[in-house]
């Protein structure tokens, strides 16, 4: 049995209508926070769609800080946990489930407000109740209704309310690709730190021998193999540099300190000087490395007069002479000469040397000088000031260099550049005594180490053909692979505390989530609030401007409450009594306003007359049907 109301009640009922006796003149509306106070299921929606979004999002922005690979060489690497590393596809699944049901959250409050919208929207243009229909659904989250419900537009506002429901709607859906493309490991630039142990030079004499006894095995393993693969060689544009290139190469970029060689070579055409004893032509010829201002402490020659060679037709080299230039530059006349070949620039002399008939032969000067410099890979050029920083890291220096103790203190450097200007000689071993010897690659063309005595074949003996440039590729190539073969603590014979590990810092490329990318999830959520406060605020305006006195949702109470016009109920009624077939009713056209008789609900959509408007002064004398 229902209960009489209380005097509350009363006076409740006697401020929002104005059939109680005594009751204010015109009714209080109810806008958007009596609204918001009814439905608090709207503002539940929102504040757990946030919750769901940030969620999402600030786990990605985390993992995405932290790497999925680290490199062997890196110091303190910090890589996220095997689980996440071995089920990524399992969390970004999670992920996105979380993040749709957060953007799915924060489309049910938009869509409220789009909802609250059509009582303005019908109040400024009418529709079918077909129209209406469709126009509701979109409101409310159907895509399948919004071509229907397009048709039915014709006021800025009715568009806007459609285009917000619509894109509200629609966000969701970019949910999975978004995750994906966050979720997607990309190679990504890190600071990285890692341990570098500088050491680098050469603990003996160079000494032109006959038979040669100077060998750097790890020098013709170097070389070997950048003349048979030119890619396997580590950071090819620092070949002047005086750096471990294969342990730096994989390190990113980074400035440091190290030592640089400046080298110019020179070639020209060059008359070879065959030894003839007793009316005999040996296969030997001379040099003047015997001849040179250069000598030992003791004042004796480390190198012999004439060097030995084998009677092959292929390529072989001498050291003719060298000089000192300055206490840190030297130089030195290398001889290249194709034993029954062509060396371009060059004419062919007369040889007498078993089946051997002619010689071509050039002289390259090579000149190489050292200094302190400051290295910069895959960075841009330090500036100045950077190149005075004292906290560059030391990856080699002119003051720790590895020298021998046999030479002077004014000569000790160039005794070290000596070997560097003579590297070709050290990538090729001797046979039988001789000179060392070199084939022509047929895939690389370049110089490759001939090893053996036995009868060459006939396509070899006919690549027997070499030029200028080539050669001075090969004297660059071999001083990188000396510097390579000896920049390494090993080969240090004098370690001090200068040569101890240092810390190098570096920017690598490692695989890991992108942080850019996390940060593209914030997009969706922040469309979704945007489009939310936009139907709000528009919602409330048009309400407050059109004076309608109550903002609501339009669902079926609602409706039924604004139905009860004695227009509506005239054209409901009439096809109520078709009980047997489907409604009528959907081309009937309606609009929201006050009838004739003050009551304030669905009415005719023509005339635009028909209803009045909600203006602020006049009474509403409905019995509380809004």
């Amino acid at each position: 049995m229902a209960t009489s109301p209380t005097p509350r009640d009363m006076r409740r009922l006697a401020s929002d209508h104005d059939f109680v006796l005594g009751a204010h003149p015109t009714p209080r509306r109810l806008g958007l926070w009596p609204f918001l106070a009814t439905h608090l299921s709207l503002a539940a929606a929102l504040g757990a769609g946030v919750i769901f979004v940030v969620v999402a999002i600030a786990y990605t922005s985390v993992t995405s800080t932290q790497m999925l690979e680290c490199p062997s060489w890196a110091n303190a690497c910090h890589m996220t946990d095997e689980w996440t590393i071995e089920n990524l596809g399992t969390i970004q699944g999670i992920i996105t489930l979380i993040y749709l049901i957060g953007l799915v959250a924060l489309a049910y409050p938009a869509l409220g407000f789009c909802e609250t919208m059509v009582w303005p929207v019908l109040h400024k243009q009418s529709f079918t109740i077909g129209g209406l229909n469709a126009y509701l659904s979109a409101t409310r989250g159907s895509i399948m209704s919004a071509p229907a419900a397009l048709m039915s537009v014709r006021s800025l506002a009715a568009g806007f309310v459609l285009a917000s429901a619509i894109a509200v709607t629609l966000i969701p859906f970019a949910a999975p690709p978004l995750v994906g493309h966050a979720y997607t490991p990309t190679w990504q630039p890190v600071q990285l730190e890692s341990s570098y142990t500088p050491g680098a030079g050469i603990g003996e004499l160079y000494a032109q021998t006959n038979p040669p006894t100077s060998v750097i095995a790890r020098m013709l393993a170097e070389y070997d193999a950048w003349a048979t693969d030119p890619s396997s060689e580590p950071m090819p544009t620092y070949r002047d540099w005086y750096i471990d290139r294969e342990a730096l190469s994989a390190r990113g970029g980074f400035i440091a300190r190290a030592v640089r060689f400046q080298t110019s070579v020179s070639c020209s055409p060059h008359r070879l000087q065959q030894v003839n004893r007793d009316n005999a032509w040996w296969n030997a010829f001379l040099t003047n490395m015997t001849r040179t201002s250069n000598s030992t402490g003791a004042g004796e020659r480390n190198s012999s007069a004439e060097v030995w060679v084998r009677p092959q037709a292929q390529l072989t080299l001498w050291a003719n002479d060298f000089d000192f230039v300055s206490d840190r530059r030297t130089r030195t006349t290398l001889v290249f000469a194709a034993l029954n070949g062509t060396i371009e620039g060059s004419e062919p002399a007369p040889l007498i040397l078993g089946s051997l008939t002619s010689a071509s032969a050039i002289a390259c000067d090579v000149e190489i000088g050292v200094s302190d410099d400051v290295l910069s890979v895959g960075v841009d050029g330090p500036a100045s000031a950077e190149n005075n920083d004292p906290d560059l890291p030391v990856l080699s220096s002119t003051s720790n260099l590895s020298l021998s103790p046999a030479a002077s203190r004014e000569t000790r450097i160039n005794e070290l550049l000596l070997w560097f200007t003579v590297s070709p000689l050290l990538a090729s071993t001797s046979v039988d005594g001789t000179q060392p010897m070199f084939a022509n690659s047929s895939s690389t063309h370049r110089p490759v180490a001939l090893t053996t005595s036995a009868p060459l074949s006939a396509d070899s003996a006919a690549s027997n053909s070499w030029t200028i440039p080539g050669l001075e590729e090969f004297i660059r190539l071999s001083i990188g692979a000396l510097a390579q073969a000896t920049s390494t603590s090993s080969t240090n014979a004098n370690p001090s505390p200068e040569n101890q590990s240092i810390i190098l810092r570096s920017t690598a490329l490692t695989r890991k989530l992108s942080p850019a990318r996390s940060y593209l999830l914030v997009i969706l959520p922040v469309i979704s609030l945007a489009l939310l406060l936009a139907a709000a605020a528009y919602s409330t305006d048009l309400h407050t401007q059109l004076s309608i006195p109550v903002m609501r949702l339009a669902g079926l109470g609602e409706l039924l409450k604004s139905v009860q016009t004695a227009w509506l109920r005239e054209q409901a009624g009439t096809d109520a009594a078709k009980t047997y077939l489907p409604h009528e009713l959907g081309g009937v056209r309606i609009r929201y306003g006050v009838d004739a008789d003050g009551l304030a609900g669905l009415g005719p959509g023509e005339p635009a007359s028909a209803l009045a408007g909600f203006a602020p002064s006049a009474a509403v004398k409905g019995k509380g049907r809004v």
